[in-house]
């Protein structure tokens, strides 16, 4: 899971491994618990899960803010789309990246940055973010059940 690295930045990751880590499988899907903080994984990437324990490692990335009309839609898993963005962070193509409503400013999903922030701006329709884990989700019901 080279991703963990990126996210635990300069905690031992192979200390961490060796205290142990706990995964929970969800179909295609999993869970791990690495040092603490909890992760979904998926195929090649691995994002943190949007948990309350999480709140440091969420707070690192960049965000995007949705209107209050793209957040039903992003909370059921949908992509990002530019017409919904009201404000953004600066991120780089392929950045992890945290959707937040722009009225309350909460954690709808994580997802991956399909452009720049910078490219994104000069749009005004497309996929911006790819929503890889989202609020009511399998792994989001499964975490709140045990935290």
């Amino acid at each position: 899971m080279p991703r963990l690295r990126v996210f635990l930045g300069d905690v031992n990751v192979k200390k961490v491994l060796k205290r142990g880590v706990d995964v929970f499988e969800l179909g295609d899907v999993m869970v791990v618990s690495v040092g603490g903080f909890f992760f979904v994984v998926g195929g090649e990437w691995a994002v943190p899960a949007l948990v309350e324990g999480n709140k440091s490692l969420l707070e690192r990335l960049a965000s995007v803010w949705v209107d209050m009309g793209a957040v039903p839609r992003v909370a059921s898993g949908a992509d990002v789309m530019r017409p919904g963005i009201v404000k953004m962070d600066v991120f780089q193509t392929g950045d992890v990246v945290l959707v937040r409503d722009v009225t309350h400013s909460k954690p709808l999903a994580v997802g991956e940055a399909l452009m720049s922030s910078e490219e994104a701006s000069t749009l005004s329709k497309g996929r911006v973010v790819k929503n890889l884990h989202h609020v009511d989700d399998a792994a989001w019901r499964m975490l709140k059940q045990f935290l």
